[in-house]
């Protein structure tokens, strides 16, 4: 549409998986000066945005239930299997042509939201919006490679080390698994080699709730999954955070991780 436009994330350090999406090495941490108007994707609140205060007109797109819709203009699906579904359907409803590069992105962000068309949120027009992207040009086969074959060695020695800490409860219903700043140090593992470890102890034959506790600087962050029926998104609202139903997060501002575990504990004993 010949806009100027400057794509901004507020962390310096983006997800290294990622690399490979057209336009990955303009996103920048910061802004101009100047902006007539700024549009949010996939941020449930607007203090997830990094910005200092709010600008003059916001567009706010996304899928989450739990989204406090803080924009001048709220486009929210929360049964949408992605923002990218909601961006799709906005564009296909204004007949705007979609381009490869275009594509790449919304079904790159269409397989990691649904867990590689794993979850409850999939249905028929998932895999119809997914087929006309890749008419559009988008590799399946590309995609998954990039995203999926591409580990480090340093996730590796971190999924050894908090695998050990994993422990059940609930009658076996309910699973938790830590990383310390430590375990990170020891194996140089980055934040975001941590992605995919709660969904993996869900995985557990007995699990239906699974929550890791990560150290960080301001907390514990917590991260929360389901598999069939518990709304996991009304623990991590309770402590300031958000999400979906079978899948939310929240960080909490304590530091004991034995103290937090006991608190979580009640909290997934009332959901089951």
């Amino acid at each position: 549409m010949n806009k100027k436009v400057t794509v901004f994330n507020m962390t310096k350090l983006l997800p290294q998986y990622l690399d490979f999406l057209p336009n990955f090495n303009k996103i920048t941490d910061r802004l101009p000066e100047k902006i007539d108007l700024t549009i949010s994707f996939d941020c449930g609140s607007f203090d997830r945005l990094g910005l200092e205060s709010k600008p003059s007109f916001l567009i706010n797109i996304d899928h989450h239930i739990s989204n406090t819709n803080y924009g001048d203009i709220n486009l929210i699906e929360p049964n949408a299997a992605s923002t990218s579904q909601v961006i799709f359907n906005m564009l296909k409803a204004n007949n705007v042509e979609i381009d490869k590069d275009s594509a790449i992105c919304m079904y790159t962000a269409l397989v990691t939201d649904t867990g590689s068309f794993q979850y409850e949120s999939v249905n028929n027009k998932v895999f119809e919006m997914a087929a006309e992207l890749v008419k559009c040009g988008v590799e399946p086969n590309y995609v998954a490679k990039m995203l999926f074959q591409r580990d480090r060695l340093s996730r590796l020695r971190l999924l050894a080390k908090a695998y050990d800490t994993i422990e059940l409860c609930c009658e076996g219903k309910a699973a938790f698994v830590e990383v310390t700043k430590e375990m990170m140090e020891i194996t140089g593992a980055i934040k975001e080699d941590t992605d995919t470890i709660v969904n993996s102890v869900r995985n557990i034959a007995s699990v239906e709730i699974a929550c890791l506790l990560r150290e960080e600087d301001e907390g514990i962050k917590i991260s929360l999954r389901s598999k069939d029926y518990a709304d996991v998104s009304k623990i991590a609202v309770k402590y300031g955070g958000g999400g979906h139903i079978r899948a939310a997060g929240a960080t909490i501002k304590e530091f004991d991780l034995k103290k937090i575990k006991h608190m979580l504990k009640n909290d997934i004993k009332e959901i089951l």
